[in-house]
């Protein structure tokens, strides 16, 4: 199994960022909202929603520094807005933004290569997949 879906955004994405966006987007519950490749001069970003766990412990997982080499580099942050929403597909401001840290150009779209791996290689670890009850039939996988 690999994330391979394509989807659709609108307006201009960043091709540096385009392939872990996809890889995101066919996590359970998150939603990407906006990215950018730093172009050379910082970090290499994506803000997310999350509407279910699911995805977010997945992705978490392949972020944290004890599975992934460059984890130690690389955070999800959080912020909270101040414009409330409902209508929205949260009704609380919580914006969700992983970055590269102080990795920019090049080495960072490595980095983002590399983490799209490590996340394929974590949807196909049937122990842990198994251990933490995630449900491969909610991730948008090619199977």
């Amino acid at each position: 199994m690999k994330f391979t879906k394509k989807y659709h955004y609108e307006g201009k994405i960043d091709e540096e960022v385009r392939d872990l966006c996809d890889a995101m987007n066919a996590l359970p519950g998150i939603k990407t909202t906006d990215s950018c490749c730093g172009h050379s001069t910082s970090s290499f970003s994506i803000f997310f929603e999350v509407t279910d766990e699911e995805g977010l412990f997945f992705l978490t997982r392949c972020v944290d520094r004890r599975y992934w080499k460059h984890g130690y580099l690389w955070h999800i942050d959080l912020s909270v807005g101040d414009m409330y929403e409902p209508e929205k597909s949260q009704p609380r401001p919580v914006s969700y933004h992983l970055h590269s840290g102080p990795i920019v150009g090049e080495y960072a779209y490595q980095q983002a290569e590399d983490l799209i791996a490590n996340m394929n290689h974590h949807l196909n670890h049937k122990r842990f997949m198994n251990k933490f009850n995630l449900n491969i039939n909610n991730f948008d996988v090619e199977k």
